[in-house]
Formats: C-alpha cells, structure tokens, sequence
C-alpha cells in the first residue's frame, strides 16, 4: 500500500473516532428542562405576600405550569386582578385601587427566603421598589 495512502486512512480514522467521542460526550452533559406542572418554576414564589408599606396583601398560586396572582386585598377590600403575567422568571400583575382610583402594577424581581423583591407603579406615573414580606 501507498505510504500516502496509509497517512491519508490513519488521518481520516482519527478524525472519525474523534467525531464518535464527541457525538457520544454530549449524552453526558446534563440539560435543564421546564419544570413541570405540578414543579414550581421559582420554589418560593408561591404563597401569601404583604407590602408592608400599603398592607396590600396578594396571594401567589403556581397553577397550570405558570404562576397567578389569584387575590389582592387591601383591609378587607378585594381588588379584582386587571392584568398579569409569567414570563418564566418574572411575575407581573395590575388592579385596579378604587380608594386612590389608579392602576397598581407590581413586577417581581427577585426572591430571598421571606422576601419578594418588587417594582411597582401607578398608573399617574409615581414608581419604586417594595420588599413584600411572606405572611404565610
């Protein structure tokens, strides 16, 4: 056999083996996957939060892969939930305050332990953050 030939095969098999090592490396690295329905995408977020500020109070729920604010009650008033959404790290949701008669948005940004961090503004322009405090 040519000698060319012999580097030429011993080339293309290590290039081929080193092609079958890495195809099969690839099963072994780990890959997140969405969490299910019944795995809460940010462990925490669901429950009970206050801002100690407004004494606003919203109950959090993970249901159906995503999480909802299902109440926000403020001294025995209910304020229906006007908007609200998941994006698979934040939560955002809005009501409407008849007592001030403006729009409240509240946006999470962060979780630790006991306290939700959040944006919030009205609807007439005013804006901050708020550390919600878990009542339960």
């Amino acid at each position: 056999m040519n000698p060319n030939k012999k580097v030429l095969i011993t080339f293309l098999s290590f290039v081929l083996a080193m092609l079958v090592i890495a195809c099969s490396c690839s099963s072994l690295i780990p890959t997140a996957s969405p969490p299910s329905n019944n795995q809460e995408a940010m462990p925490g977020l669901a429950g009970t939060w206050q801002d100690p500020e407004t004494t606003d109070t919203f109950v959090i729920a993970w249901q159906n892969g995503q999480y909802e604010v299902v109440s926000a009650t403020w001294e025995g008033t209910s304020y229906s939930i006007t908007s609200q959404s998941w994006t698979g790290s934040s939560l955002t949701w809005s009501y409407y305050d008849s007592t001030l008669s403006l729009t409240v948005t509240y946006t999470t940004t962060s979780l630790s332990g006991d306290s939700l961090y959040v944006d919030w503004s009205y609807s007439d322009g005013t804006s901050g953050t708020e550390t919600l405090s878990r009542v339960r």
